[in-house]
């Protein structure tokens, strides 16, 4: 029997082959699966964890200490040892520390309260200036720290463990600043600054003798990614529970959630790609198997004839199958671990333990097995069949009632997930298959339409005399197969479609989502001294304006505050129509005044009976610092005054004059009034203010909200005055420069806050205080803050801010060709880089619902149905060449031309192919229509911008051309 089945496969070579492509093209899929899972979940997992901040992939062990006097090096190793023991974390990386809370003695008089700490790696997490604590009472001061003791290198500080206790000196031997605030190393509070200074770090010897008092013990470690994800069946949250006597603080509790939640969706979106594509190719195979079953027919008959029992025929024709099937299923099983290379970028490693292997093998065993099953199903008729029936070479065109009921249950299952992907709360498996189950149902009705009107159209075309198109379509219906053949080629063009439809969708709307959520395509987010400090290194950075704007979000404040350079956001910023107008520049009512001399020179006239006080406050244009000048009490009378002025060799911007408004002899408040004439600065000379620009109403404000002082404009210059009704006191004799028309021009998303009263609107930034706005525009949406918040002009309200400390998170957004030598000069200035994010990088980071969050292995899949149904159309071709010869033969035998008769050769496998990828692309056309857009691609449900299109022109044409192609070259090849 061995030598018969070697014979019959040897002998049907083509057929064996093509059988063998067939299980291994779903195979190969089948087998890719597990292991697509495991890259992209690890690669995934790996974005989102680089995504979130360092603190919160830190667990953190305190343990307070018993006040021995034993080496603190052997307690930190016995605490090692046993967290290691009670919350055993494989991989992880523990950083070892004690520290204690300590009084430290301020030169001058005066206490505050300090940390002295000691940890593992201290000095390679920051920039030190001198040398690093190397003894026993050696120590390292932050640079505020330093500044606020007036201490330097080699001088020492005394600190204490309460007030009354003995002091103990530590010399200092470096000033250190932090390398990176947002690393991990400093997520822990111990080794931060509290309500005192900054920690002083020393070395563990330090705390020898215990007369600094009981430290605390620290232990912290960076949860590796395999602990995160809970690879292996780790359950961190089980750990933390049963390690009883030490004070755990994991943080890590929504990144582990999340990850899970992530590896759930990119499971349940591999299913959704492979499912359909397995059945598809179980139904090719099948249906190979009937379009190859009349040679295989003709064996059974002759065999039968020769007295074959039944059991011998069954394995003599599932012999012909087997090695085909087997062979295609280790070559998917071989190529999948490859296909999951390439589609995720990651390498592959083979982990037994992970179990992913065995996974995979079961996966193609299974492809194999169906098919085998599918393939002897068939061979189970042929062997139950006539011996008349099997030698006949037409066989009989009889359609059982299974196909019937396939087709209704297509057609239910379909109608049931369209129902679902419409409803208010879809389900993220039955919704997400919609798109495909319905692509399908309609590619099987269409075929059996289709049957229908080629077998009229067949008709009506001979008998009107067009021979050739008559015969092709005649052929078309008449051929075995042809229904479920169109069918199978439909629903693979449709799922590719979809599938390409769906990518580019999902790719577009986490491009669109990450662009909103950032505002530019690259966001620096910065540490800077003040607004003004960050505006200027944007300046020095970029001198063109080109690459870079910097840029301001308070989500303190009600609305929530986005404040940008409205100078450099239309080059920089990425726009959209539904954000409204672009920001503007705010209109200036005068040139600020700059001031950049060495000393002030004002002449005024004191109409007061007491002397006044009158000061100048500047702001550096480069530094932001705050620049006082005071030109001191100024007796009644006229009188020029002088100041010096420190701090503005790079320019300053008059902010506001100080003058309080004093009791007169009598107690009551002096309203005489204080008249400005003239502003001249020396070194360089020149004129600041005449006495018309100090008359000029225009230029100054009083503070917002309150009744200030008064102002008149003369020919002399500007009087300042009490108000009626006020008395002296802070914040009521203030005269503010006023450089930027108020109110301030804003864009407003969503409602007014409920204090907006009286058409009286203010923004209230932290740190700034009430600054009035007027609406400009009312956008439905806005980038960064969503649906909701105020867009206002930076350097306009930096301005209006004066001198005030404002708060918020600073960014630098850059355009996408902005180069990398803007990036550096920016810490060149002195701004601390805390983050850095792009639109692509964030992009990458967003979940997609559904069956997109499988990304480029959806696309796999729908390749392959398009493969296998060329492979099955080859073989179609291929089968029906030689009754296409002997019929076109008998046709010229009776008078058809050669000119016909070599049209309808070369038309029939084309018509198929045309047919196919048509009904194919009408098949997803449809599918879109019936099951529409849904409300997000995110599983947070975000839908601040509208969904891109699900399938335009572009997926479509590739779609049908890209199969077409493919059918046509398999279908002519193999038909030739």
């Amino acid at each position: 029997m061995f030598r018969i089945v070697a014979g019959a496969v040897r002998f049907r070579a083509a057929q064996a082959l093509t059988l063998l492509i067939l299980t291994a093209l779903p195979a190969t899929v089948a087998a890719a699966a597990p292991w697509y899972v495991r890259l992209a979940d690890a690669r995934t997992a790996e974005a989102a964890i680089g995504a979130v901040p360092a603190g919160d992939r830190m667990v953190t062990v305190h343990q307070a200490g018993d006040g021995s006097a034993g080496d603190p090096v052997l307690v930190l190793d016995a605490f090692r040892d046993a967290v290691a023991s009670a919350l055993p974390m494989p991989g992880a990386q523990p950083i070892l520390g004690l520290a204690v809370r300590s009084t430290i003695d301020i030169p001058g008089g005066g206490k505050d309260q300090v940390a002295v700490a000691s940890r593992d790696g201290f000095c390679g997490q920051v920039r030190l200036a001198g040398r690093c604590p190397a003894q026993a009472g050696e120590g390292a001061l932050s640079a505020e720290t330093a500044r606020r003791l007036r201490v330097r290198a080699d001088d020492r500080v005394t600190v204490r463990a309460n007030p009354e206790a003995a002091p103990e000196p530590i010399t200092v031997t470096g000033i250190y600043q932090l390398a990176d605030p947002s690393a991990g190393y400093w997520a822990d509070p111990l080794f931060r600054a509290g309500s005192g200074l900054d920690p002083i770090f020393t070395v563990p010897a330090t705390f020898s003798g215990g007369a600094l008092g009981p430290p605390t013990l620290a232990w912290a470690a960076e949860l590796p990614v395999p602990l995160l994800r809970g690879d292996g069946g780790y359950d961190l949250a089980e750990v933390v529970e049963s390690a009883g006597g030490f004070s755990v603080t994991d943080p890590t509790g929504p990144l582990r959630a999340s990850l899970a939640g992530e590896r759930d969706r990119l499971v349940r979106g591999v299913l959704l790609a492979v499912v359909p594509v397995l059945l598809l190719a179980w139904f090719a195979i099948g249906l190979a198997g009937r379009y190859t079953a009349r040679d295989r027919r003709r064996d059974a008959g002759l065999l039968r004839l020769r007295g074959v029992t039944r059991t011998r025929l069954h394995a003599l024709l599932a012999g012909q199958e087997t090695p085909a099937v087997a062979g295609g299923a280790l070559l998917g099983l071989l190529a999948g671990p490859a296909a999951a290379t390439l589609l995720t970028g990651s390498p592959w490693t083979p982990d037994p333990a992970s179990g992913v292997a065995l996974l995979s093998a079961g996966a193609a065993a299974t492809v194999a097995v169906v098919a085998l099953l599918t393939l002897l199903v068939a061979d189970l008729a042929l062997a139950r069949a006539p011996v008349a029936t099997l030698l006949r070479r037409v066989t009989p065109a009889r359609r059982g009632w299974a196909a019937g009921l396939v087709d209704v249950l297509l057609v239910t299952v379909a109608v049931a997930a369209a129902y679902q992907a419409r409803s208010p709360s879809p389900d993220a498996g039955v919704g997400a298959l919609a798109p495909a189950a319905v692509a399908v149902a309609v590619a099987v009705l269409l075929a059996r339409l289709i049957a229908r009107a080629a077998d009229r159209g067949g008709g009506a075309a001979l008998r009107s005399g067009r021979l050739g198109a008559g015969l092709t379509l005649i052929r078309m219906s008449r051929q075995p197969g042809a229904d479920r053949l169109f069918a199978l080629t439909a629903a693979a063009v449709a799922l590719l479609a979809v599938a390409l439809g769906a990518a580019g969708a999902s790719r577009a709307a986490r491009l669109d989502r990450a662009t909103a959520e950032l505002g530019a395509d690259r966001v620096l987010t910065v540490r800077a001294a003040n607004w003004t400090a960050l505006t200027h290194a944007v300046q020095v950075a970029d001198p063109s304006g080109r690459y870079a704007a910097a840029a301001v979000i308070d989500r303190s404040g009600n609305p929530p505050l986005l404040a940008v350079d409205a100078t450099r956001a239309p080059a920089v910023a990425a726009w959209r129509p539904e954000y409204g107008p672009e920001p503007v520049p705010q209109r200036a009512t005068t040139e600020p005044l700059r001031v950049d001399g060495t000393r002030l020179a004002v002449r005024l006239d004191n109409g007061r009976a007491i002397a006044a006080s009158l000061d100048a406050v500047l702001r550096a244009e480069d530094t932001g610092a705050t620049v006082r000048v005071p030109f001191g009490r100024i007796p009644p009378g006229e009188h020029t005054v002088t100041a010096a002025v420190t701090g503005c060799a790079a320019g300053c911007r008059l902010v506001r004059w100080e003058l309080p408004t004093l009791p007169g002899p009598d107690g009551a408040p002096d309203r005489a009034p204080v008249t400005l004439h003239e502003l001249r600065q020396r070194g360089p000379d020149r004129t600041l203010l005449t006495p018309a620009a100090f008359a000029d109403s225009t230029r100054w404000r009083t503070a917002v909200g309150g009744a200030g002082l008064e102002l008149a404009g003369g020919p002399e210059g500007l009087a300042l005055a009490a108000a009626p009704g006020e008395g002296g006191g802070s914040g009521r004799d203030t005269v503010y420069a006023a450089d930027t028309a108020l109110p301030l021009a804003v864009s407003l998303a969503g409602p007014k806050p409920a204090t907006w009263r009286f058409e009286e609107s203010r923004l209230e930034p932290a740190g700034v205080g009430a600054v009035p706005v007027r609406v400009t525009a009312t956008p439905a949406v806005l980038p960064v803050l969503g649906v909701a918040g105020v867009l206002a002009d930076l350097n306009a309200l930096r301005r209006v801010a004066g001198d005030a400390a404002p708060g918020g998170v600073s960014q630098v957004w850059l355009a996408p060709d902005a180069p990398e030598s803007v990036v550096d000069a920016l810490r060149g200035t002195g701004l601390t880089l805390l983050a850095d994010d792009s639109v692509r990088e964030r992009a990458g980071r967003l979940p997609a619902r559904g069956a997109t969050a499988a990304g480029p292995f959806a696309l796999l899949t729908a390749v392959v149905g398009v493969l296998v149904a060329a492979a099955v159309t080859a073989v179609a071709a291929a089968v029906d060449r030689e009754p296409r010869r002997v019929m076109l033969r008998a046709l010229r035998a009776q008078g058809l031309s050669r000119r016909t008769a070599a049209a309808t050769r070369d038309t029939g496998t084309a018509a198929i192919a045309l047919s196919g990828a048509g009904g194919g692309v009408l098949a997803a056309m449809l599918a879109r229509w019936v099951t529409g857009i849904p409300d997000s691609l995110f599983t947070d449900g975000w839908r601040l911008l509208a969904v891109p299109e699900m399938l335009g022109l572009v997926p479509l044409l590739t779609a049908g051309v890209a199969a077409l192609l493919v059918l046509a070259v398999t279908g002519w090849t193999a038909a030739r």
